[in-house]
């Protein structure tokens, strides 16, 4: 049976395709109204070129910087960018992209902040940014040019202080602000002078800086005792830290910088600890040097602790080791924070002594440089944050514990815990087996098994079940037939139909579906995917939707992400905003490109085409023919042209400039006629109830691959370059100069169809190439 082509329905689905860009792209009312608005660019740069050696932990510490001010810092996920290793270009987009969205919500806004953070390589004169690099003064004009109301920049690099000194920057003595305030002004803090180099540790994995500022803004620089970390309380904070941790080492003593010029009244206020999730107090009777690691052994904080008032420290929901270092013993123990829970980390947690080394003293003096620059009050004790709340729990010790219906068993500790119908404990150091579902509120560090449900607080080894698991964290492994819910995996999460977390540090599979709040891993699923942040790679048969991808998603069919550092690859992939790559057939990138045009070129052919994508590398479509075959398939001289391919676009105030790489293929009499010749010889044995693939005779199969062989006869390579101008702000004039190609004995038949009015002979080695170009001009609707 012959096969024709419905143009109308072609010139339909191109119609829909407009309708929908503008209706995707439409820009949304909002109502909504704030107070304070924060912004933020976080920069990791671990390569500064090739005289520079490569640092180890520069992104990690741009990550870890936004983690701390998402939880509690003020800035929304939705506000901020993070770039591992960007160029000049990459950050002058990211200022650029900052700067509409303030425009944008300048209405709804009191007041903005911006918050610029760098961490990498820089010398005198400029931040070292791989091949490229990026001088102080510029940058310093390009922050200025933001247009908020407050600029927070921190520089972790060595040399930074000269940032301070451009254009004849001068400490000053801070004027600080609160919320209630109206203020502008900057502030830039630097992690050394202006001779000096920054420096990060293998043992802390992190840059002594860095690590000052973060253990500073989740409560160690608190001083006043307010819950609450302001810029003068971070500063002198990280500058005594960093100094005492640099001034022993061989690169010599590191002295962090400031310049600091703000008009109004109060604190500018950096961290809310009360806003984290969960919290430790520790008590006022502890004194010494406290180090607190998580799970993996990654050191997450050094507070010392010598004033006789509490200390809050937020911290996410895990499981950690703390060392207690005093004048005359040193104290190591284990400590699991919940979520939304105050715990009060005293001297019963740390119940193993740790052997200490004598080394011989350089000198006891104590070095304090950093300036006085704000007088804080002392209280007498300090403020506990709200919806926090401590939850001691008496236990009652039981071997063995043996349950029956459901026994009430929330205060026992237990090693084997057997229920035959719901197993209760508040800890089991063994191994929990019930029939129906088991329970532990508190502590597993062994194996849980039920027919059909469980549920644990912490697990450090196996969970599984028949039906249903769930855990507050997961730091092993967590297997269910059906359905698995877990506030943190740090392993591996499987299930058969279902998975949820809301931090996966590992791998998460399920057999179709996944969801997690935030993702560092990898996540795969048979057929749909969840994920609020996701940092590896999310992977789905047919869909993935993500709030946040810093890696790559693929999905066969659908991906959606609100924002993409990295790559989209799927048949269709939309996002609000994609700074990467997006590969597929339709990509529905809010600020990336989004065109639908037609336009007409010299040989009067008339061509649609749709581009999608982001800057980077966007997919192009078309479709074209004369106007006389445009919307029918009759005679035996109609053809079509379709062509896919990709591009990369250059923008310029109005102008924009595409270059393309696209693939024809020419759809004419010939290529149905070979198409149904195939499809009747494979015809012929299903209709008998036979597989061509293993029932067919080689003369056939022959025949089909030499029919095959034949498509190819009627494609060919093509290049443009097109110049559009931006006449409103969704409608472009554009044209176009292309080159189709024709090689010899390769594609000659593609080219019997359609006029070429202009060509260029030449020999490639033993083929004759023909080279025929055009010209186009066209309306684009973006």
């Amino acid at each position: 049976m012959k096969k024709n082509i419905n143009g109308s329905s072609v010139a339909f689905l191109f119609c829909a395709a407009v309708s929908l860009c503008g209706a995707v792209f439409a820009e949304p009312a909002d109502t909504s109204s704030a107070g304070v608005e924060r912004y933020a660019i976080y920069i990791g740069s671990n390569s500064g070129g090739k005289n520079n050696a490569r640092l180890l932990y520069a992104g990690t510490d741009a990550m870890s910087f936004q983690k701390t001010m998402s939880e509690i810092g003020g800035v929304p996920e939705s506000n901020s960018i993070l770039l591992l290793d960007p160029t000049k270009d990459n950050v002058d987009d990211a200022l650029s992209a900052v700067s509409n969205a303030i425009v944008q919500g300048k209405s709804v806004s009191r007041r903005t902040e911006f918050i610029f953070y760098y961490s990498g390589h820089s010398d005198e004169n400029a931040l070292l940014l791989g091949k490229s690099s990026y001088e102080y003064s510029q940058l310093k004009e390009s922050i200025s040019n933001v247009p908020s109301d407050v600029h927070v920049v921190i520089l972790d690099s060595c040399y930074s202080g000269n940032f301070i000194r451009t254009k004849g920057g001068q400490r000053k003595k801070p004027f600080l602000v609160d919320d209630s305030t109206v203020v502008k002004g900057h502030a830039y803090l630097s992690s050394s002078s202006a001779l000096e180099s920054s420096q990060e540790s293998d043992e802390i994995g992190s840059s002594f800086f860095t690590n000052a500022m973060l253990t500073g803004l989740r409560g160690a620089a608190d001083t006043s005792g307010d819950n609450k970390v302001s810029l003068n309380e971070l500063y002198s904070y990280a500058f005594n830290d960093t100094l005492a941790r640099t001034e022993s080492s061989s690169a010599g003593p590191q002295h962090p910088n400031y310049n600091i010029t703000l008009v109004g009244s109060g604190d500018l206020i950096l961290s809310d600890i009360s806003a984290s999730e969960s919290a430790l107090m520790i008590p006022e009777e502890m004194t010494g040097k406290i180090i607190i690691r998580d799970s993996f052994g990654k050191l997450i904080s050094e507070i010392n602790k010598t004033e006789k008032n509490p200390v809050y420290f937020a911290l996410s929901a895990g499981t950690y080791t703390a060392v207690l270092i005093t004048e005359t013993d040193t104290m190591q123990g284990n400590f699991i924070l919940k979520k939304n829970q105050l715990l009060k980390l005293d001297r019963s947690y740390f119940n193993s002594v740790v052997a200490r080394t004598e080394h011989r003293l350089r000198g006891d003096e104590t070095v304090n440089e950093a300036e006085n620059f704000a007088e804080n009050e002392e209280n007498d004790r300090a403020l506990e944050p709200s919806g926090l709340s401590e939850t001691p729990v008496p236990l009652e010790i039981k071997p063995f514990h043996f349950m029956f219906a459901g026994e009430n068993g929330s205060n026992v500790q237990s090693i084997i815990s057997i229920g035959l119908i719901r197993a209760n404990d508040c800890i089991v150091n063994g191994a929990q087996v019930s029939l129906f579902s088991g329970n532990i509120s508190s502590v597993l560090n062994g194996i849980q098994a039920s027919g059909i449900g469980l549920d644990a607080g912490v697990i450090n080894g196996v969970q599984a079940a028949g039906i249903y698991t769930s855990a507050d964290i997961v730091n092993g492994a967590q297997v269910s037939g059906i359905f698995n819910s877990s506030g943190t995996v740090n392993g591996i999460q499987g299930t058969g139909i279902y998975n949820s977390a809301d931090l996966l540090f590992g791998v998460q599979g399920s057999g179709i579906f996944n969801t997690v709040k935030d993702g560092y891993g990898i996540q795969a699923t048979g057929i749909f995917n969840s994920a609020r942040t996701m940092n590896g790679i999310q992977a789905a048969g047919l869909f993935n939707i993500s709030g946040t991808i810093r890696g790559v998603q693929a999905g066969s069919i659908v991906n959606v992400a609100k924002k993409v550092t990295g790559v989209q690859v799927g048949l269709i992939n939309v996002a609000d905003e994609n700074n990467g790559i997006a590969l597929g057939l339709i990509n529905i990138i809010r600020n990336g490109v989004h065109d639908a045009g037609i336009m007409v070129d010299t040989n009067g052919n008339i061509f649609t085409q749709i581009q999608s994508g982001t800057n980077h590398l966007f997919t192009t479509a078309v479709y074209g023919s004369s106007p006389r075959y445009f919307f029918s398939s009759s005679g035996d001289d109609y053809y079509h042209f379709f062509a896919l391919g990709l591009g990369t676009r250059f923008n310029c105030h109005k102008f924009s400039f595409d270059i393309e790489a696209l693939f024809y293929n020419t759809l004419c009499k010939d290529v149905i006629d070979i198409g149904d010749e195939i499809h009747d010889i494979i015809n012929k044995y299903e209709d008998d109830g036979k597989s061509f693939s293993d029932d067919a005779s080689k003369e056939d199969k022959d025949m089909v691959e030499n029919l095959a062989e034949q498509f190819h006869k009627y494609t060919y390579p093509s290049l443009r370059f097109s110049v559009s101008y931006n006449l409103l702000s969704h409608f472009s004039l554009f044209a176009t100069a292309g080159v189709d190609i024709r090689i010899e004995d390769w594609n000659d038949e593609a080219f019997d169809y359609g006029k070429r009015n202009m060509y260029i002979d030449f020999t490639a080695g033993s083929k004759d190439v023909t080279l025929y170009p055009s010209f186009g001009f066209g309306v684009k609707i973006r």
